[in-house]
């Protein structure tokens, strides 16, 4: 098992920017519109870990932390860009040869200044910088 914070039991339906790909799975589809559908009904439900990296210990989770409550969708300020971000990286071998990784990421940004987190650029940047790492793996 990952290091999973949350986990969604019903379809998440985004329109992104994300435009011009195909891509489907039990998890995850794209469509050619930037539609992105995430199949929170597929077996347990879609579960990721927020935003990364982190490491669990016993029940505490030690990384990077997740934004303050949103009053306005009753989650974090990080959840849904880490949702889309999450979905999006860990398919990216799948969808290399068609999606862009700085698109995903700016997506991601999109996300966080819709949600009006405060430190939005900074965790943009960290990605920029660091999501190399994780994408394609």
């Amino acid at each position: 098992m990952g290091v999973y914070v949350y986990c969604i039991k019903d379809d998440h339906r985004y329109q992104s920017s994300v435009k011009g790909s195909e891509f489907e799975n039990e998890w995850f589809r794209l469509a050619k519109d930037g539609t992105v559908i995430i199949k929170g009904t597929h077996y347990k439900g879609y579960a990721w870990d927020g935003c990364s990296p982190k490491i669990k210990i016993k029940d505490v989770y030690f990384g990077i932390m997740e934004g303050v409550l949103n009053f306005d969708t009753g989650y974090s300020k990080t959840y849904y860009a880490s949702l889309i971000h999450d979905v999006f990286y860990q398919f990216s071998k799948e969808i290399l040869s068609s999606v862009r990784r700085k698109d995903v990421d700016r997506e991601f940004y999109t996300i966080l200044k819709r949600d009006n987190f405060s430190f939005a650029f900074l965790y943009y940047l960290a990605v920029r910088l660091f999501g190399w790492v994780f994408w394609y793996t």
